[in-house]
């Protein structure tokens, strides 16, 4: 599992920024609610809800991340709550929220049925739900693959697949069946993010050189293979700039997740 709070989550989480109004505007009305925002990491989502005035809980795993985010939030002078705590076991009551978001956040749970069972229980019976997810296709997919396949070859193993797969957060229907299954109804929706770097080559460094989940992976396989892998995706990244000039530019395609209890 990885240790997001490693290297500098934050230049991920300013490009994901965009997303955080679009989640927002899902689950208004949300002034004078009680909200709870799921791996609110360095707290995009959390602060958009509290500038709207809601009542807002950041809950998260990586206690750097939400020490920024509460400095964000002394910044701009917004109230929020942060919590140390774990996805399949919310450190909450039953029915102790009229709302709650995540962004690319609780895809990251390694218990998708008992964090979907979690969010059924604190969610009150007329509440709401947001959260994104990433289509996996293109770029995403294939330097998941490329990453997974690196870390399986080093142990000497295949990449999991069939039942030992993870759970597939891309998958409009088993995400909708998931949820189902824990009394809470979704609709889906396709939107898309563009990703804007200087060049193919940053945004490639960044990920090796900033991102919690690159890093993690970097103890497993070693100096060596990594920096192997920094330079086998680096053409992959070439490839699928759709920028006309030396800037890096490319579309990624997200699944917006809305529901509330049935």
């Amino acid at each position: 599992m990885s240790s997001w709070d490693k290297g500098s989550y934050e230049i991920t989480a300013a490009q994901l920024a965009p997303v955080a109004p679009i989640v927002a505007d899902a689950v208004e009305p949300v002034s004078g609610q009680p909200t709870l925002d799921l791996a609110c990491g360095t707290g995009n989502e959390a602060l958009e809800l509290a500038r709207r005035g809601a009542e807002v809980t950041g809950l998260d795993g990586a206690p750097r991340l939400l020490e920024v985010a509460a400095g964000r939030a002394g910044e701009e002078g917004l109230s929020a709550s942060w919590i140390q705590g774990d996805l399949a076991e919310l450190p909450f009551d039953e029915d102790s929220f009229e709302i709650v978001t995540s962004v690319f956040g609780l895809i990251f749970t390694g218990s998708p049925q008992e964090s979907a069972a979690e969010i059924g229980r604190v969610l009150r019976p007329q509440g709401r739900i947001a959260f994104t997810s990433w289509v996996e296709e293109g770029l995403f997919k294939h330097m998941q693959e490329m990453s997974k396949a690196a870390v399986a070859s080093h142990f000497g193993q295949e990449p999991p697949s069939g039942e030992d797969a993870p759970f597939e957060w891309g998958d409009e229907a088993a995400v909708r069946e998931l949820f189902a299954g824990n009394g809470v109804a979704l609709q889906v929706e396709t939107l898309e993010l563009v990703l804007e770097e200087e060049s193919a080559e940053t945004l490639n460094q960044k990920w090796f050189d900033h991102h919690p989940i690159w890093l993690t992976m970097k103890e497993l396989i070693g100096d060596e293979t990594y920096e192997e892998l920094r330079r086998e995706t680096l053409p992959v990244v070439q490839a699928a700039n759709q920028s006309d000039d030396a800037s890096f530019s490319y579309t990624m395609r997200y699944l917006l997740f809305e529901g509330s209890p049935v």
